[in-house]
Formats: structure tokens, C-alpha cells, sequence
């Protein structure tokens, strides 16, 4: 299990970066700036979430090849045979991650199984057994208990080469008779299953059961099963003492604006793919904060976005206009998302907008060809060529110059 410094080192990604990019044509340039969505700095959450990871993966190594592992084999036996279950290796080894969508809860765990091992298959030799560190599941949108128990069963047999989901709808099993057949499977084989997106349980009737269901399966096999889903799983959880038992463990929302999310700010935007980099200033990192309310994922959305832009309208420029620009045309869709942030020191930041400041209008005179009214001496016709030419962004170009505009949601 690895601490400290050295856990830090092993968790964060930086790619290849070098200063000469921003002299490559702005296609070379495009595609590079790719890159910024494999830059990965470990955070508070992810060491937690490490942790939790590697622990109970020990927690049911510890329980394979013992006798009470044994006599649960047996007891698991009768049960597939009309006999009620009972459990000898005990429950509670369920714990849940609960948070925000973005905030980086998926790549913390994924990082965190890959460092735990969760790669390699363990092979005992005497029994000779094959174990599997991790099995990673979503939950069915329909909550169907036999759909989850025979996916289990399916990521088995890929990962050691078995037959058990096809044995299993060959014979028919009914949902009893399966998690028998799923619990004996994964105490000789499993240290861990992680059931991703499991909100879907809060959205139908059959969520309890399929909770119970896998308390049953905890019950059974002695392994440890792992809960992730959005805020609205924790609500679930809190309806009853027994679903509670089951979402003990971690639970996030959005990064304040605190000294990690401004690293992580300061780390992301020294990637500049422009042709004429700026240094980033602390204006630049709280626009950020402001159109992500410290959400990780929107973060780097918005910096590769205004980049892009940027390279494409040839302003290329990273600056807090344009980070603006990307937020209010690309990110329409995540504004309802987005609550009020705030920022250090406790005061609340608003979602910015766009500023246009307004001109005065010249009436122009009888002698002007007509179709062409002036705005302070630019004509609508100037910016429309001008777009065509550079395949800019129409809007864009209006609020630099001199015209007035408006922008209107539909």
C-alpha cells in the first residue's frame, strides 16, 4: 500500500509538452490539444478513495482459502439446492462513492484498482485458483436483478476464460438459484465488484430489490461490493437503517476554489496550444471557477474549448474573453447545471456573462448607398464578409466591433 509522496507520484499524469508546439500550424496544433484531457492531479479524493479501494480488496483476500470460506461454500451449495441462505464469512463490506458528475470520481477509482493491482489476475497454486481483483458493472437502467448477476458472470468469464454466464441461461437459473451460483463464484474468484451508475436505483421500483439482492450476495461470499453513483443514490441510501448500512464511505461535491483547484488551473492552462501564449493570471483561474463551480471535468472542458476557438477565429489567444466566449456558445446546455460557486474567502461568485457595451447609433445620411446603415462607422456588411473569409463565428465578430448586439436564448 503505498503513501505519502510516493502515491502521489504514481496517481498523476502530465503529458508531453513543449513550448515550440505554438510555432506548428494551427492543425498540428488541434490535434495536439488533445492532450489535456490526460492530465490527471491527484487530489484529497482520490488518495481516500485509494485507500478504500485497496483495503477492502485485502479484507476479502483475507477470507479466500479459509474454513469458514469453506463452510460458506457448503452452506452456498444448500442454498442453490431449495435451502434457505445463511451467512458465515458476515456482511457489511459495502461501501459507496458518492458525487457530482465531473469531478473526477470514475478516473480516481480506475487509477486507483490499476495501482492496487486490480490489472493482474492472482493465481494460487495450491488449490490452484484464479482470482480476480475487481469486476466493474453498471447498474441495469431497469434495475434487473438476473441482468446484473449474469453481467458479474460474464466480466468472470472473459477475464479467466470460464463458462459460467452461458451455463447459467442454459439451465434457465432463477434469481435465487444465480445469486448462489454468482455468490460461489465470487468467493472463489472475486475480491471486489464496483456497480457504477447506480442513481438508476432511485428511478424505479425495483431499486430496493436489487439492493437487497446484492446484500444477499455480500452475505454470501464475503466479498466486498462497491456503490458509486450521483448525489441522488445517497438520498436512496438514507430511507432505511439497512440501505444505510450499505452507502458507508465517501461522498463529494464540487472542489472549492482552494489551493488545488488553482494548481490544477495553473497546471492545465500552462498547456497553451495558441500562437501567442500568456501566462495565467488569477483573473483567468477565478473565470473558471465561476463558469465550473469547481467541477474538474468542466474545467478542462472550458480551457480546451477557448483554446479552440481561439486557434480557429485566429486570435490565438488564452484569455478570460475567451474562456467567456466558449462558456456562453458551447456550454449552453450545462448553464441550468451550474450553481452559484464560491469563491475563496466565502463570497459567492456569480456565472458570468458576456459584456457588451453599448454604442450610439449614427443616423446616416441621404448620400449612403442603401442597405448599408452605419453603426459608428462600421456596416453590417463588413463583419459578414469578413466571416465568410475566416469561417469565424458571425456573433463573435458583431461584439468586437463597434455594432450593438443582443443575445436572445430561444
Amino acid at each position: 500500500m503505498l503513501m505519502g509522496r510516493e502515491l502521489e507520484q504514481r496517481l498523476m499524469h502530465l503529458p508531453t509538452y513543449t513550448p515550440e508546439i505554438c510555432n506548428a500550424d494551427a492543425g498540428a496544433r488541434l490535434m495536439a490539444l488533445n492532450r489535456l484531457s490526460e492530465i490527471y492531479i491527484p487530489s484529497q479524493m482520490t488518495y481516500e478513495i485509494y485507500s478504500k479501494i485497496y483495503l477492502s480488496m485485502i479484507h476479502s483476500l483475507g477470507k479466500k482459502q479459509t474454513t469458514n470460506s469453506i463452510r460458506q461454500r457448503n452452506r452456498n451449495h444448500k442454498g442453490m439446492q431449495g435451502t434457505a441462505y445463511s451467512s458465515i464469512l458476515g456482511g457489511s463490506d459495502s461501501f459507496s462513492i458518492i458525487g457530482k458528475s465531473g469531478i473526477g470520481k470514475s478516473t480516481a477509482i480506475a487509477k486507483s484498482i490499476e495501482l492496487s493491482g486490480g490489472m493482474e489476475i492472482i493465481t494460487l497454486q495450491d488449490p490452484y485458483l484464479n482470482i480476480i481483483p475487481f469486476v466493474n458493472i453498471q447498474c441495469p437502467h431497469d434495475c434487473s436483478i438476473k441482468g446484473l448477476l449474469l453481467s458479474i458472470l460474464g466480466q468472470v468469464d472473459m477475464s479467466i476464460g470460464t463458462n459460467y454466464r452461458d451455463a447459467a441461461i442454459k439451465a434457465k437459473a432463477s434469481i435465487d438459484i444465480l445469486i448462489g451460483m454468482v455468490a460461489q463464484v465470487a468467493l472463489n474468484h472475486i475480491l471486489l465488484i464496483v456497480v457504477d451508475e447506480c442513481q438508476n436505483i432511485c428511478h424505479n421500483k425495483n431499486g430496493v430489490n436489487l439492493v437487497s439482492a446484492m446484500t444477499q450476495l455480500i452475505n454470501s461470499s464475503g466479498i466486498s461490493i462497491c456503490f458509486v453513483g450521483l448525489p441522488e443514490t445517497e438520498n436512496f441510501f438514507q430511507r432505511e437503517m439497512h440501505l444505510g448500512r450499505r452507502s458507508i464511505g465517501l461522498s463529494y461535491l464540487e472542489s472549492p476554489c482552494d489551493d488545488y483547484f488553482m494548481k490544477f488551473c495553473q497546471m492545465i492552462c500552462s498547456y497553451q496550444y495558441v500562437a501567442k501564449p500568456l501566462p495565467v493570471t488569477p483573473e483567468i483561474i477565478e473565470t473558471l471557477y465561476q463558469c465550473s463551480n469547481g467541477i474538474i471535468g468542466l474545467v478542462v472542458s472550458l480551457v480546451m474549448e477557448a483554446q479552440q476557438m481561439a486557434v480557429l477565429s485566429g486570435k490565438e489567444e488564452l484569455t478570460r474573453e475567451a474562456i467567456l466566449s466558449a462558456f456562453h456558445t458551447r456550454m449552453k446546455n450545462l448553464h441550468n447545471f451550474i450553481s452559484t460557486g464560491t469563491a475563496k474567502g466565502g463570497q459567492a461568485s456569480q456565472i458570468p456573462k458576456t459584456k457588451t457595451k453599448a454604442k450610439s447609433i449614427t443616423i446616416p445620411e441621404k448620400s449612403q448607398p442603401a442597405g448599408e446603415t452605419i453603426i459608428k462607422g462600421t456596416t453590417l456588411k463588413e463583419p459578414v464578409q469578413q466571416s465568410k473569409k475566416e469561417n469565424a463565428d458571425i456573433i463573435h465578430l458583431l461584439m468586437e466591433s463597434d455594432i450593438q448586439v443582443m443575445e436572445v436564448a430561444l
